[in-house]
């Protein structure tokens, strides 16, 4: 059986708003080696939920981090793919940045959860705060809910020869953007999927699938 590191000191820049809680006396247990993460293991908020379970494993499966990786998440939210990430790779490390501070909040909350010391949340917004991140990352997770090509562009260019670049929208204009942008930067080996997760949900002595928004996976190589 494996454990989890304790939590460590606050790894935080930037102002949540609001404060943050002091760390939890011990770490939330998980003793598989697999991804995948429950969705109710972490916090959430009104207006913030997780990535469903199963298109974070898909989202890993793309990004294929090494053991000492140095991750971008460009666009934290909650922290879940983040933190999927940085436990599977103990001697890397991943930094987030994201602009909202109730998001901030959260992704602090959900480190200290699961007592993650590999995990750096940087408050701000892309491209203009890129900077605050550590140089030459070698996998690039960017989450856009709208065209952003001038975000991707800026990534790219951090991006290290050979690395990846792993981009989650659910907007068909951030599809067409993302792809075409990509197509003029010259990257290799560019899949897209949509991906669509249905879950059972039982309502009296009914059964139903019930469907999570649609999601386009882009990922591609430098």
């Amino acid at each position: 059986m494996t454990h989890s590191p304790p939590a460590d000191p606050l790894r935080f820049t930037g102002s949540s708003g609001s404060g943050l809680p002091a760390p939890l006396q011990s770490p939330y247990g998980w003793d598989f080696v697999t991804p995948g993460l429950p969705d109710a293991a972490f916090e959430d908020a009104p207006g913030f939920s997780p990535t469903p379970m199963e298109l974070r494993v898909m989202l890993l499966a793309h990004l294929r981090p090494r053991a000492d990786s140095l991750v971008w998440d460009v666009g934290g939210g909650t922290g879940a793919l983040a933190l999927e990430i940085a436990r599977l790779m103990p001697a890397g490390a991943v930094h987030t940045l994201e602009r909202d501070p109730e998001a901030i909040e959260l992704l602090e909350r959900n480190r200290l959860r699961f007592g993650i010391g590999n995990l750096h949340i940087h408050a701000g917004r892309a491209p203009d705060d890129l900077p605050q991140l550590p140089p030459h990352p070698d996998r690039v997770l960017l989450e856009v809910g709208r065209p952003l090509g001038d975000v991707l562009r800026a990534v790219w260019d951090a991006l290290q020869e050979r690395g990846r670049l792993v981009i989650s929208t659910t907007s068909l204009e951030g599809l067409v953007d993302a792809t075409d942008t990509l197509g003029q930067l010259g990257a290799h080996d560019v899949q897209v999927v949509q991906a669509t997760v249905h879950r059972m949900q039982r309502r009296g002595s009914q059964a139903k699938l019930a469907a999570a928004e649609p999601l386009f996976v882009i990922a591609a190589e430098r």
